[in-house]
């Protein structure tokens, strides 16, 4: 039986107009829609079998000019204007980019981070130098504060009133949607249900809460190529880790609506692909997890939860909080070839159950707190670390941010082998009482920050010699041929991907040396 693949031609309205939906509905499956240049102010939801490609210049909005009336508001304080609105807006944006908003529940104590101390004056230490804009909304009002400045009538701004992903994929087999331009939303794209389905070469402009998602079991997604990165105004190139810089991560964690990811894998299905995608500036950037089961108390009632999940060869920069983080049931989950660089904090462990995880061939440059390490709770998952080279910022390694006391456990399944790290040290506790019970072998550390394990093979050395720009040992560098071999290193076979010897045995680190 012969098949026509169905392409239908969309274009914006002038007027703004919904098109994109009413197309969608129409359309048979197995359609695909290309999107002429424009700018289509609406969000669309795919539950069948469809594909939306967009020409260069397709752009999903669905933000609109802010028509407010401004007012000073002086009971809150010097400089805060308000505006009425008896509808809650979404997400509100200062030049095209996303306003950090106060939860006023979570700031209603006096002090410094009382919501109007910070409307009137900004945080504490930075004032308004990092954050730059807040507002929040009270009792049908909406209070607005651009730091310096007296009155934000003059400014370009623009809402989105709607909670709906610009893009949703519900429930959907095969649907695909590729290079489009999404931007303004709550949050940029959601697959929830369905299998099979992919985003890729999308650019993700700015986002509020999250710029793509995985939830309600949806299996073997692929989210490949794309760039996301939040959009929003507070200073994200900070010149080192400063206190004031912080408060960024303070008023969303602290005062306002939590994390906000990049890429979100929350209760997914099997088999997702996160490959070759630049996040930047973006709160957290890769997420595979559950919050509600970050505690050995809480039972984990879907251990196959993000089963055989990939996350490979992606570029993930000056994040406000991790670079990746992995937690739940973490079954088959493979790591590798990464690069992060600045993030607030490196990869971080939230309490994996399971295993096996599988880290590798990462580079985590320049970060501003934290590189490796295990939070939340003790860790029982069967995992291993090879080969990736740490670079700068704390120790390589370290325990961290329990949410209550250590179950005596450790991490007494996890392996580290013939890693390269040079930073702070190797190793550090911040007093989480977790045992140090990880296996370490054959790394090369440049200082000290000894874990007080045994270290068979490890190295410490005072200088890892000559590295290429890449960060690949050069002949003379500690590093070459400072491995063990890994052949045998899982349950008697090899590890995923344990690349060929060129010399004695494997170097240290997330490359070989150079030939």
């Amino acid at each position: 039986m012969l098949f026509l693949l169905l392409q239908i031609a969309v274009a914006p309205d002038p007027a703004g107009r919904p098109v994109l939906g009413p197309a969608i509905e129409k359309a048979p499956d197995g359609a695909t829609l290309t999107l002429a240049p424009g700018v289509y102010r609406e969000t669309v939801t795919i539950a069948r079998t469809l594909h939306v490609k967009g020409v260069e210049g397709a752009v999903l909005d669905p933000s609109e000019p802010l028509r407010a009336a401004w007012v000073p508001a002086p009971e809150v304080g010097p400089g805060v204007h308000k505006f009425d609105s008896k509808e809650k807006p979404r997400v509100l944006l200062l030049d095209g980019r996303i306003v950090a908003e106060v939860d006023p529940r979570r700031a209603a104590a006096e002090g410094p981070w009382f919501w109007k101390t910070l409307l009137a004056s900004g945080p504490p230490l930075g004032g308004w130098k990092e954050i730059r804009a807040l507002w929040t909304y009270v009792g049908k009002t909406a209070y607005v504060r651009v730091g310096g400045e007296e009155n934000p009538a003059g400014r370009t701004w623009t809402v989105t009133w709607s909670a709906e992903p610009v893009v949703t994929i519900r429930d959907a087999a095969g649907a695909t949607l590729r290079n489009v331009t999404i931007r303004g939303g709550f949050s940029g794209v959601s697959l929830s249900g369905g299998k099979d389905c992919v985003v890729s070469g999308c650019a993700i402009g700015s986002y509020d809460r999250t710029g793509i998602s995985v939830s309600g079991g949806a299996s073997g997604v692929r989210i490949e190529g794309n760039r996301i990165t939040r959009g929003s105004v507070e200073n994200w190139s900070p010149v080192g880790a400063s206190k004031p810089n912080y408060e960024i991560w303070k008023i969303h964690k602290s005062v306002g609506y939590y994390d906000r990811a990049g890429i979100r894998l929350f209760r997914a299905g099997a088999g997702t692909l996160v490959k070759g995608n630049h996040l930047f500036e973006t709160f957290d950037g890769i997420s595979l997890g559950d919050h509600a089961v970050e505690s050995l108390d809480i039972p984990l009632k879907s251990p196959e939860d993000g089963r055989g999940t990939e996350i490979s060869d992606n570029l993930i920069e000056r994040t406000r909080d991790s670079g990746i983080e992995l937690g739940a049931g973490c079954v088959d989950v493979k790591v590798h070839h990464n690069v992060l660089r600045r993030t607030h904090g490196g990869l971080r462990f939230k309490l994996p159950r399971i295993g096996p995880v599988f880290i590798y061939r990462n580079l985590l440059e320049d970060g501003q707190f934290f590189n490796f390490w295990f939070s939340m709770d003790d860790s029982p998952a069967e995992g291993y670390v090879y080969h990736n080279t740490v670079v700068g910022g704390g120790p390589a390694l370290l325990y961290s941010s329990l949410v209550g006391p250590s179950h005596g456990i450790g991490a007494p399944r996890w392996r580290f082998y013939n890693n390269l790290f040079m930073s702070k040290g190797y190793f550090a506790d911040h007093r989480t009482g977790m045992p140090v019970n990880f296996t370490s072998e054959h790394n090369v550390v440049v200082g000290g920050g000894r874990p007080g394990t045994p270290e068979p093979g490890t190295r410490y050395v005072d200088d890892a010699g000559p590295l290429d720009e890449k960060r690949r040992p050069l002949p003379g560098s500690p590093a070459v041929d400072a491995g063990r071999d890994l052949s045998r290193a899982f349950r008697d076979g090899p590890l995923p991907d344990v690349e060929k010897l060129r010399g004695a045995a494997p170097d240290a680190g997330a490359h070989e040396a150079v030939d």
